[in-house]
């Protein structure tokens, strides 16, 4: 990694939500109408990705897919920040322990991205998801349509549950945190290694990745790694949204969707859910790298 890793997370992450957003919409509604049994027969279900997607756009134009998404903006630089700069600092402290000669480089790198995960989605992305995701139910087909933006939802959500609401799915949030950063971490890593092959004889390392290799190698890890985290996604988001109250935790939300729509509604959306995080973690890692070499360049 370079110098300045939370100033390049800020910066890549930033630049990449707003590419992506529009498909964590799509996913979220897909995940959110299964938290009623009577959704599933009811007419107005969306019937899969594309029918949210036209759906969204026939009845609030383009700017709809992006209801919720300026949580996104708000938190994606810092979220980016907290995530590479925590697995920056904990990646030097291993090295100075000498701790991948003992261990290996990937089971640091697995550690690492674990430890990230939790701290980024304790601080940042928790709230971030809980006014996106809430913001996005409020836009379904049986929402009630109450927030009038990010300000006045927010605005709500703190008169209605105070600070702690912003919290709500912590568990199943960090868990999903820890998770996804473990395998992304770890298979941008051995891919990123796999790609450029090892150092010179006389210990120069081999020359960085391109952008493409970067974004592959980001993208295939992250879209194992949404595979993976699918049913903790739709237990998080669901515990998130405005029907919570009627899960008493996270594990009875995930018995009570299991028996509306079987194991399978677990994993709804995640056709979305993979495209998105592919784009998403493909483009932050291969931004990271660009962008810390040139702020490298810059500051020193």
């Amino acid at each position: 990694m370079g110098k300045h890793p939370a100033t390049a997370g800020w910066i890549a992450g930033t630049l990449e939500i707003g590419v992506t957003y529009p498909i964590e919409f799509v996913k979220t509604q897909l995940q959110l109408q299964q938290a009623a049994s009577a959704m599933h027969a009811g007419a107005d279900a969306y019937r899969g990705p594309f029918d949210v997607a036209a759906r969204t756009v026939r009845e609030r134009g383009v700017i709809g897919l992006y209801r919720g998404g300026a949580s996104w903006v708000l938190f994606a630089g810092p979220r980016s920040a907290v995530r590479f700069g925590t697995f920056d600092a904990l990646s030097g402290v291993s090295r100075s322990r000498d701790l991948p000669a003992k261990f290996g480089q990937s089971t640091v790198d697995t550690a690492a991205g674990f430890i990230a995960g939790i701290v980024e989605a304790a601080l940042c992305q928790t709230p971030n998801q809980v006014i996106s995701i809430k913001m996005t139910h409020d836009a379904s087909p049986r929402g009630p349509n109450q927030y009038q933006g990010m300000v006045h939802a927010i605005g709500c959500m703190y008169r209605a549950d105070g600070l702690l609401g912003f919290y709500a799915g912590l568990g199943p949030a960090v868990l999903k945190g820890a998770v996804t950063n473990s395998i992304r971490f770890l298979g941008f890593g051995r891919l990123k290694r796999l790609i450029q092959g090892e150092p010179a004889p006389d210990g120069t390392p081999p020359p960085p990745l391109a952008l493409w290799q970067a974004m592959l190698a980001g993208g295939t890890a992250g879209a194992i790694s949404a595979v993976v985290s699918q049913p903790i996604d739709t237990v998080k988001a669901n515990m998130m949204g405005l029907e919570a109250h009627r899960f008493r935790n996270s594990f009875s939300c995930l018995i009570e969707l299991v028996r509306a729509g079987g194991v399978s509604c677990l994993f709804n959306g995640v056709a979305p859910r993979v495209v998105r995080v592919f784009i998403e973690v493909g483009l932050q890692f291969s931004l990271f790298e660009s962008v810390s070499r040139m702020i490298d360049r810059h500051l020193g």
